[in-house]
């Protein structure tokens, strides 16, 4: 008897559940490794982005269900939404042990952490709408406990609290005059006269600096081809899109809500599978054009 053979889209879909599948598993694993599990604020923001990473690839593989034999759809929806669900209590527990060992380390928070924060005090609300949604349909287990996400917001709202805020910075004071003169000699026996800071010296004798180590260059525009009326996104743009979202300190669901579109559209127009609209693309390129921008222009504040 002769297999029928599956759509490129639904293998490709399925070779996709498998990179959840496994993702999941590397993601128990780090959280189960105490090491990881630091008191360094950059390491919590790196364990957000691993988070993100995965909720992109599920989102991704969500949205293709519909390609699937209407009697697979279902099942398939629940098995993506029980390894979601288990990933979010994980996030949960996991974020309550950072905050706990960020707070007890005294150290400051560095900026952008208050406004990196509060997005993840919006996101309890978020997980709370996933689950009055999906919780009974998809026999979601266990529930998250209101003792744990009551934790998690205590503290989240208390590291806010000791974020610096944006306007506790001021301006860097000018650096001094500096002087092409040499400093004199107090008296013949004083030691050998030195250049003052900043004072010429001859090329031979001015010690090479080590060249800048480059940051990757953000594209001004993403390649977009045009067929037929619809504008498909050149495929893997997500990597330049989720490094502009990085320096704007955007995520990328409030990117898409910002273009006019849900996060699972955004990720399946980003990988080239379906066209975006005009206005999504548009304002997306001018996304990317401003971030570009930004970018030169700290570069050559750095430089100077």
């Amino acid at each position: 008897m002769n297999q029928i053979a599956l759509k490129p889209v639904v293998q490709e879909t399925l070779k996709l559940v498998g990179v959840v599948e496994n993702q999941s598993r590397e993601l128990l694993a780090f959280c189960r490794n105490e090491q990881n599990l630091s008191a360094n604020f950059s390491d919590y923001k790196r364990f957000v982005e691993k988070m993100e990473h995965f909720y992109v690839f599920v989102d991704l593989v969500d949205g293709r269900i519909p390609e699937f034999d209407e009697n697979k759809q279902k099942p398939l929806r629940k098995h993506l939404s029980k390894i979601r669900w288990k990933i979010t209590i994980l996030e949960l527990d996991t974020t309550r042990i950072y905050l706990i060992n960020i707070s007890r380390s005294g150290r400051r928070l560095p900026l952008g952490s208050r406004e990196f924060l509060m997005r993840r005090l919006d996101r309890l609300s978020e997980i709370a709408q996933y689950y009055d949604r999906f919780g009974e349909e998809h026999e979601l287990a266990p529930p998250i406990s209101e003792e744990l996400i009551e934790s998690v917001r205590a503290l989240l709202k208390d590291s806010i609290e000791k974020a610096p805020r944006l306007d506790e910075f001021t301006p860097a004071p000018p650096p001094p005059q500096l002087s092409a003169t040499p400093r004199t000699a107090s008296s013949p026996g004083s030691n050998p006269v030195t250049p003052a800071a900043g004072a010429l010296m001859p090329p031979n004798l001015v010690a090479a600096r080590p060249a800048a180590s480059a940051m990757p260059s953000l594209p001004p525009k993403l390649n977009v081809k045009e067929q037929w009326g619809r504008f498909f996104v050149e495929k893997g743009s997500i990597v330049a899109v989720s490094q502009a979202c990085k320096m704007a300190a955007l995520s990328l669901d409030q990117l898409a809500q910002r273009i006019g579109v849900s996060r699972v559209a955004l990720t399946l127009m980003l990988s080239g599978q379906d066209p975006m609209p005009r206005p999504a693309m548009e304002k997306l390129q001018q996304f990317m054009t401003d971030q570009a921008r930004l970018s030169q222009q700290t570069e050559l504040r750095r430089r100077m």
